[in-house]
């Protein structure tokens, strides 16, 4: 069998297969896809929370030393 049948064949099977072993898990594939949208808002709200404090730590420093130099002079 050639090499470009098998893979056609392959890319074929897979989308089936794929909602097959998803529907499996016990849940429809609409579900898993609700469920990894909701992971990936999760990671996404995080990765932005932890920048977001950064951010602020970073700002409150400055605005610390600003202060602290002008009540120097």
């Amino acid at each position: 069998m050639p090499l470009t049948t098998l893979v056609s064949e392959t890319a074929r099977t897979v989308p089936p297969g794929l909602v097959s072993l998803l529907h499996a898990g016990g849940m429809t594939p609409a579900d898993w896809v609700s469920v990894l949208t909701l992971c990936y808002l999760t990671l996404q709200i995080g990765l932005l929370l932890t920048r977001y404090i950064h951010r602020f730590q970073r700002w409150r420093e400055q605005k610390e030393r600003r202060q602290r130099r002008r009540e120097e002079t």
